[in-house]
């Protein structure tokens, strides 16, 4: 009986073995040249191509990281995080033992997006992190029709993310091109605002002085100071962000946004 259960599976396994291989295999071949940008839906300018391949090969040199661009015109039915993930795993994005692979998959017809990030940078990168930098840098951009501006924000935005966690700066790649300023993690406050800002203040202190004896003061200073304070946020993980694959084997996690 066991001897016939054994066959039975091996049996099934031979028979949906090259199903399951042909419906993986609905992707992109993995490129030969200009890995880093793969542009299939034809919607970025060449400057923006030259800066991400630049960037990316450095990266690549420094920290063996490894951050892709693909955009395709139609995911054609298929889902977006099997197609992302396969990607991943099939062009071996990322270095093998690190797992440190980036992709940034955009279906222009369908108007999906995802982030997909190896296990090595999930920590980085997390799910959180990966959906504000697309809703933040780039879906505003996708809505008004500039595939090219909000790309190129999002992939400044992984960059500048993954150089932090390796204790680097765009400043320490030998790349001469300019990037995006960062989003999201700078806010600009006019001195109208801070005066306002201010005023409020001073306001609060002088009614907590005569109405409570500064009991409120006390408290929040002891809030503040003896019990940690608060945890930053903002755009969150630190700020935004030619060659070989270097044969990352899958995903930690990612986020997908639709527009």
């Amino acid at each position: 009986m066991k001897r016939l259960l054994l066959f039975l599976v091996l049996v099934c396994q031979m028979v949906f073995a090259p199903l399951q291989a042909g419906a993986a295999a609905q992707v992109p071949p993995r490129p030969t040249a200009s890995i880093y940008v793969q542009d299939q839906a034809g919607v970025l300018s060449r400057n923006t191509r030259d800066t991400i391949s630049a960037y990316s090969t450095a990266l690549a040199r420094k920290t063996k990281a490894q951050i892709v661009v693909l955009t395709v015109p139609s995911l054609r039915g298929q889902s977006l995080e099997d197609y992302s993930l396969t990607v991943l795993r099939q062009w071996g994005i990322g270095d093998k033992e690190k797992n440190n692979g980036i992709l940034l998959l955009v279906a222009v017809q369908d108007r999906k997006s995802r982030i997909e990030v190896g296990y090595g940078l999930e920590g980085a990168l997390p799910d959180g992190l990966t959906g504000r930098i697309q809703d933040q840098a780039m879906l505003p951009y996708f809505r008004q029709g500039d595939y090219d501006r909000g790309i190129l924000n999002a992939y400044s935005a992984i960059l500048q993310t993954v150089l932090k966690e390796y204790n680097l700066t765009p400043q320490d790649l030998p790349v001469q091109k300019a990037l995006p300023a960062k989003q999201g993690d700078t806010v600009t406050i006019s001195p109208l605002m801070a005066g306002i800002g201010l005023l409020g203040i001073l306001i609060l202190f002088l009614l907590d002085r005569v109405l409570l004896g500064g009991a409120l003061f006390r408290f929040l200073f002891y809030l503040f100071f003896f019990r940690g304070g608060g945890r930053g946020g903002g755009f969150g993980g630190g700020g935004f962000g030619g060659g070989s694959y270097g044969g990352g084997s899958g995903g930690g996690g990612g986020s997908s946004r639709s527009w």
